[in-house]
């Protein structure tokens, strides 16, 4: 392999794939990244870590074929201190898989693995085809990772379910203390639900690959992985095997009150009475009687906090003990001026939609007295 390539460039692609290469493999080889010349097409690169795949093509000129896999994180940090935009000479010597890398007054040699020993991304046949808003989806993903499970003892809860129903796609997320629910338009119509669960990783990682540049993505699906293809990229996952548990069975649907509030003014009051609440258990207590909302936190050894702030409220006079920052994580995502706190009792969930629409569900249980 011979050529010729941009350093601004290279080194974009490098920490695209390299979202995707293992940090914690025993086999070296998964801590590398895969780079092969493509006709037409430029230099391919390829990082896998067997439950997530990313190819991504750089333009570049090419002298000779071939191909080499490289450390990750040493190419890494040589690419990123060359001179931005300087043009690179990239030559490989496929006898001692090893690169000589020279740009202006820099010249490396760095040894790598024999690419055929690189696992290459699984082909996806059979596929399910969908197309999407790429910017929607991403949306979709940033409203509802708030809930997933850190917990692997319960795997299915580590990701998120995608239900594809008539004309909808949903995305649904608990660690069994909340849920998100969050649902789009779609052009394709599903007759029978067709269900997947996304592992969590997978959606933080689109969030951050899916820029505002691109508009529109593809979805392939089989019965072990999910493709998603937009821009130059390829993305591959692992599908989580196993039983989602049944969400719309918690999904209220009679309230009692309804309380509409200013987004933000709400979160900076949840912010501040939980510097209170943090040293303690992370207990807030929310308490709305005419149009007033008092929320407050206290430790027995620290001292407590007291927040007043303006509602609307239609229905009886509610309050309920919640996570704190169970509440301060969905005001960050959401984009309303004015969201709708939707009340029962306080034994049951309180439910947090948009004022917007009604794509949107958030539930927190209730923090019960001694627990």
């Amino acid at each position: 392999m011979n050529i010729i390539i941009n350093q601004r460039d290279f080194l974009e692609g490098i920490q695209i794939v390299n979202r995707a290469v293992s940090n914690k493999s025993t086999l070296p080889i998964l801590k590398g990244i895969y780079l092969e010349t493509v006709k037409n097409r430029g230099l391919k690169l390829i990082g896998n870590n067997l439950e997530m795949g990313i190819e991504y093509y750089i333009n570049a000129e090419i002298k000779e074929e071939g191909s080499i896999v490289l450390p990750a994180i040493e190419l890494s940090n040589i690419i990123r201190e060359l001179p931005s935009a300087a043009e690179i000479s990239f030559v490989v010597d496929k006898d001692l898989y090893q690169v000589d890398i020279s740009c202006l007054n820099s010249d490396f040699t760095l040894k790598g693995y024999q690419a055929d020993e690189f696992p290459q991304l699984p082909d996806i046949e059979d596929a399910l085809k969908i197309k999407l808003k790429a910017l929607n989806f991403k949306k979709m993903i940033e409203e509802v990772k708030i809930s997933t499970s850190t917990d692997q003892t319960q795997p299915t809860l580590t990701g998120g379910l995608m239900v594809l129903h008539e004309k909808n796609l949903s995305l649904v997320t608990t660690n069994t203390y909340r849920l998100a629910y969050s649902q789009m338009e779609i052009e394709e119509n599903f007759e029978e639900e067709f269900k997947i669960i996304l592992p969590g990783t997978t959606l933080n990682e689109l969030h951050h690959l899916i820029e505002n540049d691109i508009e529109k993505m593809d979805i392939f699906i089989n019965n072990s992985y999910v493709r998603f293809n937009f821009r130059d990229i390829i993305f591959i996952s692992r599908l989580i095997e196993g039983k989602f548990p049944n969400y719309r069975q918690v999904l209220p649907d009679n309230f009692k009150s309804i309380v509409k509030v200013d987004r933000i003014e709400l979160l900076n009051a949840v912010k501040r009475v939980s510097l209170i609440a943090r040293l303690d258990s992370n207990v807030i207590s929310i308490k709305i009687d005419q149009d007033i909302m008092s929320i407050d936190s206290s430790s027995s050894e620290y001292g407590k906090a007291h927040e007043v702030i303006e509602v609307e409220l239609e229905g009886p006079e509610q309050n309920i003990d919640i996570d704190a920052n169970y509440i301060i994580d969905v005001l960050k995502v959401l984009d309303d001026e004015i969201v709708k706190l939707l009340m029962i009792s306080p034994l049951n969930a309180l439910t947090i939609k948009k004022q917007s629409d009604e794509n949107y569900i958030y539930l927190i249980m209730p923090v019960r007295p001694g627990s």
